[in-house]
């Protein structure tokens, strides 16, 4: 017997089909979604339990477990460590030996996001940058302004060159370019320098300084008996002109807004900076983080920075991210491949990096190399991260104390990139390449002079570059 097909059951059929494609191709994606590390982007943080009362201890307890529970691509042998250390620490008496045995505990897992994001600890009436050749006292309380400027010769009876070789003991993972930078913030805190060989006495720590002219002084310092505050991403802005951040208003700072500074000082409190070279046929422009300015997103900065190169027939482009600390890099990128495209075919693009280059300020940074590898020259100091790195993840308190941590979820990969089926954060996968490495290809760094004196070295070695490039032969 014959069935007659009818309109109506062959539009059924198509129906069916297209529910039943519609259905496979969305297992299939969600297949993918999870194969290619997807979760990572919807899965929450896990939380311990936790009831009041809160003190110290239980911070400390509820650290542990949080650290457990949610750092991403820990070892066996590194969880142990970890373990270890915490088992071993003596209960905490006040935040700052909260601080430093959290530091302690981080250390083996090597990794450098993964930190105390807000520690609070007894800290010396003083801050310290390093330049290439000193470590240099940059801001101080005023009753000690009369170390600013000075060189550190020792602290608590070592130098701070052989204090550096003890800092893994609390700052683990990041470059040796990091470890140092971060050694600003441990020389400050007298428990700290402690625990890095430094002599001390109670709070109080003997500061032997050499000033320019010569004078080697010595003198003891207390420290502040109320914790101060630090952020190993912001840190750096102790040497910036009249900083006032991290509770230090009142201080007396080494530079000041109504001094000639050069232009990585310049309008100091802007994250986003240019400013057009016409002798070097060059625009300048600085970068400070991987997130909007308070008064210009990025998008809107990087359209006029395309018109001062096109008004000022740029040849050259110089982009500072020696303090690109890091923030989102997904908003960098359309920037990094219009200025990428920007540069002429015989001109070049000049990358400033340094220990701050750090995070979603490396990951930008790196895809200029990806665009343009023959037209990129690499200026300043080794950057603050290896090149694979754990980054995505976030940021809880902890419930007595306040402190924040930051614990990482997923990895990133600028050297190799990310292999579509490994633990890598997805975007990586679909935004960022493989760059190879992030060597320098004009090192150089500020010196103790030139930073007194409002001078970039920096920015003098890629001007003298540009000027032997354009002198024929």
């Amino acid at each position: 017997m014959l069935v007659e097909i009818t309109d109506g059951m062959i539009m059924k059929r198509i129906l069916l089909w297209i529910v039943s494609a519609s259905v496979l191709a969305t297992t299939l994606i969600g297949i993918a979604f999870v194969s290619l590390g997807g979760m990572q982007m919807i899965t929450s943080p896990t939380y311990p339990e936790t009831s009041p009362p809160h003190d110290l201890a239980s911070d400390f307890s509820y650290f542990r477990e949080l650290v457990l529970l949610n750092e991403a691509g820990v070892t066996e042998g590194q969880a142990n460590e970890f373990k270890a250390i915490v088992e071993s620490a003596k209960p905490p008496q006040s935040v700052d030996d909260l601080s430093l045995s959290m530091l302690r505990a981080l250390a083996p897992l090597d990794n450098a996001h993964t930190t105390v994001l807000s520690p609070r600890m007894h800290r010396l009436p003083v801050r310290f940058h390093w330049t290439s050749d000193a470590l240099i006292i940059v801001k101080a309380r005023p009753e000690q302004s009369a170390l600013v400027g000075q060189r550190v010769l020792s602290l608590g009876g070592k130098s701070p060159e052989e204090l550096i070789a003890n800092v893994p003991r609390l700052i683990g993972g990041g470059t040796q370019s990091w470890k140092r930078y971060r050694s600003e913030f441990l020389y400050s805190a007298p428990s700290a320098l402690l625990l890095l060989g430094a002599q001390t006495d109670g709070a109080a720590v003997q500061l032997e300084v050499l000033s320019l002219d010569g004078l080697i002084t010595e003198t003891m310092l207390e420290a502040d008996p109320v914790e101060m505050p630090g952020d190993p991403f912001w840190d750096f802005l102790d040497a910036f002109p009249e900083d006032s951040s991290f509770e230090t208003d009142g201080w007396v700072n080494l530079l000041t807004a109504d001094q000639p500074l050069p232009l990585y000082l310049q309008e100091a409190e802007r994250t986003l900076f240019a400013k057009a070279l016409p002798a070097e046929q060059a625009v300048y422009l600085r970068v400070n983080g991987s997130f909007d300015d308070k008064d210009e997103t990025i998008s809107h900065f990087g359209n006029r920075v395309l018109e001062m190169i096109a008004e000022a027939n740029a040849q050259n482009i110089i982009v500072d991210f020696r303090y690109n600390r890091g923030g989102d890099y997904t908003q960098l990128l359309p920037l990094v491949s219009d200025l990428s495209e920007a540069v002429p075919s015989d001109g070049r693009l000049y990358l400033i990096t340094g220990p701050n280059t750090f995070s979603a300020g490396l990951v930008a940074g790196s895809q200029f190399k990806h665009h343009i590898p023959d037209q990129l020259t690499i200026v300043g100091s080794e950057v603050g991260d290896v090149l694979r790195f754990k980054a995505e993840g976030f940021a809880p308190k902890l419930p007595a104390s306040g402190v924040q941590l930051y614990i990482t979820t997923a990895w990133g990969d600028v050297a190799k990139g990310c292999d579509w089926f490994d633990d890598c954060f997805l975007p990586n996968k679909l935004l960022v390449s493989g760059v190879g490495s992030m060597d320098i290809d004009l090192p150089i760094e500020n010196t103790w002079r030139a930073f007194v004196d409002g001078e970039d070295l920096v920015l003098e070695s890629i001007q003298s570059d540009i000027l032997a490039r354009q002198t024929p032969g």
